[in-house]
């Protein structure tokens, strides 16, 4: 009979490729698995690996039902954390997602404003790339992300709320050489940008490739401050990184490259009202900026 237990030894044993392993993740012995595995493709009526000495591979009705198996296990944690939710009024965990531009400047403000309406939601706060936060928020471990939506609008799975536009420049620091004239594509550039998603949409300033890629605009900022890295810095943050680090602007910003923030959660996610009011927050926050 399928149950919980068997469906998330079936997940298991296909992500770790051997039945030991899976065993070993699961804290069960290794013929207990093997015969619940048994058991399992017996009431599916079929294979759902094939077996390769130790390996495991799975077969057409093992990739068929895999997606199946893993909605079954998110909906169950789902349960749980929704009636979590309940007993606790609400006051439980919320987890948000910030990408690099959206940590600089919509952050604080949304999350004061998340405060002062009186919730007293436990938030936590997790930045980094806008990929691996998106990645995140499909597999249940994030319950909101605010970052570049990239490739997410195509994410059927997904509930994607575009936030205004912003445009891209560049900063350097004041004795930088391209500011005397010496041509941009002699330096290297720093960016937040993964290298494969810049391919996409190159910039005009730096070398083709980056040199330095990090999700934290401070730790740009540093960097480019005491080398020649030209930094590629969304509008919005450039007042803060010419304040605090005396960096200058090489060109105005281009109105073909630009970022795209959006609020990201998965469509079938379980209510929130606390989602929902931080949801609000950094709208209104957006509206504003």
């Amino acid at each position: 009979m399928l149950s919980l237990r068997t469906a998330r030894l079936f997940l298991v044993a296909a992500d770790a490729g051997t039945l030991t392993s899976a065993a070993e993740r699961l804290h069960v012995s290794q013929p207990a698995a093997s015969k619940a595995l048994a058991q399992l493709e017996t009431d599916l009526g079929g294979a759902l690996f094939d077996r390769a000495g130790r390996k495991l591979i799975l077969t057409a009705l093992g990739e068929a039902l895999l997606p199946r198996a893993r909605s079954l296990i998110q909906q169950a944690a789902d349960l749980k954390a929704e009636a979590e939710r309940w007993r606790a009024g609400e006051d439980g965990v919320l987890s948000l997602g910030a990408g690099p531009s959206v940590t600089y400047r919509l952050l604080p403000e949304a999350v004061a404003r998340f405060y002062r309406a009186g919730r007293t939601v436990q938030l936590t706060v997790r930045a980094g790339a806008a990929g691996m936060l998106v990645d995140q928020v499909r597999r249940g471990a994030l319950d909101l992300v605010a970052a570049d939506m990239g490739d997410a609008v195509l994410d059927p799975d997904l509930v994607v709320h575009p936030l205004p536009e912003e445009s891209v420049t560049a900063l350097v620091r004041p004795d930088h050489p391209a500011l005397k004239g010496e041509a941009y594509d002699r330096f290297p550039l720093a960016t937040a940008t993964p290298p494969e998603r810049l391919s996409r949409q190159p910039l005009p300033w730096g070398r083709p490739r980056p040199g330095l890629v990090c999700d934290d605009y401070t730790v740009l900022a540093l960097a480019c401050s005491a080398s020649d890295h030209i930094l590629a810095a969304p509008r919005s943050v450039v007042d803060r990184l010419t304040a605090e680090h005396g960096l200058v602007q090489l060109t105005a910003s281009s109105p073909d490259l630009v970022v795209r923030p959006a609020l990201i959660y998965r469509a079938n996610a379980p209510h929130s009202a606390a989602r929902q009011l931080l949801f609000e927050c950094f709208e209104a926050v957006a509206r504003q900026a």
